[in-house]
């Protein structure tokens, strides 16, 4: 299976992130990039949506945790969204990283 390389998009309005495709080592990185500047540095709370997420692995479980963690002493809030069923949701259940289940499609 060919994986959907890594995608975000902000949408200011609603303070989302959508996150879509594979968030795999190389993109690491960039996903880290993208929580630190669209919370303000981790001191303005964000939704990141990872409903169409593909892939998910540790590395990105790391980053998501490390900025929840940086938002939570700063006071603020990170609320992920994951779609039911899907492995975002199935991989942060097994890790205990709370979220906003979204409807299958």
């Amino acid at each position: 299976m060919d994986e959907k390389p890594y995608a975000a998009a902000y949408d200011a309005d609603q303070q989302v992130l959508f996150v879509a495709g594979s968030v795999d080592e190389l993109a690491g990185p960039v996903f880290r990039e993208d929580l630190a500047k669209h919370t303000g540095q981790h001191t303005a709370s964000l939704v990141v949506d990872l409903s169409d997420v593909e892939f998910f692995p540790s590395l990105a479980v790391g980053v998501l945790a490390v900025a929840m963690r940086q938002c939570r002493e700063a006071g603020a809030e990170i609320e992920v969204r994951a779609r039911e069923g899907g492995i975002v949701a199935r991989v942060l259940t097994i890790c205990a990283l709370p979220y906003t289940e979204l409807p299958a499609t």
